[in-house]
């Protein structure tokens, strides 16, 4: 991953988590987004890459697997519904379990992406560990001057 990669992952943290604090959506307003039709196929069309999709066994794509909240910012609560879900899915004779066993992967891989901390960029990161060192030796320093008892 390069600089402007990380940077943008960064960002986009960033922003998900401001827009979380200026406007919360609670679990239950966007499930019941999710369980209302009309909202629902509005969602889709709106933000067709919120959706992962399972397929049935006759082959049709059935996007009813959210990652995003209403707003369309990728939201983990929302990921761990959809995990739910697709775990609750995993004896149904009338979905495909291939299918439903990569979309499992994924929504694992995202969920894995939101329980870490925010990515610093190399710069930040190696600015505090320079001041963490620092800090370090003058503690060191002024405990070597401080009498001792």
């Amino acid at each position: 991953m390069d600089i402007q990669e990380k940077e943008l992952q960064h960002l986009s943290e960033l922003i998900r988590r401001v827009s979380n604090l200026l406007s919360p959506d609670t679990y239950l307003d966007n499930v019941s987004d999710i369980i209302n039709k009309q909202v629902r196929d509005r969602l889709i069309g709106v933000y067709p890459k919120c959706f992962l999709k399972a397929k049935n066994v006759w082959g049709r794509e059935l996007p009813i697997m959210p990652i995003c909240n209403r707003r369309g910012i990728e939201d983990p609560s929302m990921i761990a519904f959809s995990l739910k879900v697709a775990n609750a899915m995993k004896d149904s004779p009338n979905i495909d379990q291939d299918h439903l066993g990569s979309t499992i992967v994924k929504l694992t891989r995202l969920q894995n992406k939101f329980s870490k901390s925010i990515p610093k960029p190399d710069e930040m990161a190696a600015k505090k560990a320079l001041t963490t060192r620092l800090m370090t030796k003058v503690k060191d320093y002024l405990s070597l001057l401080s009498p001792k008892d």
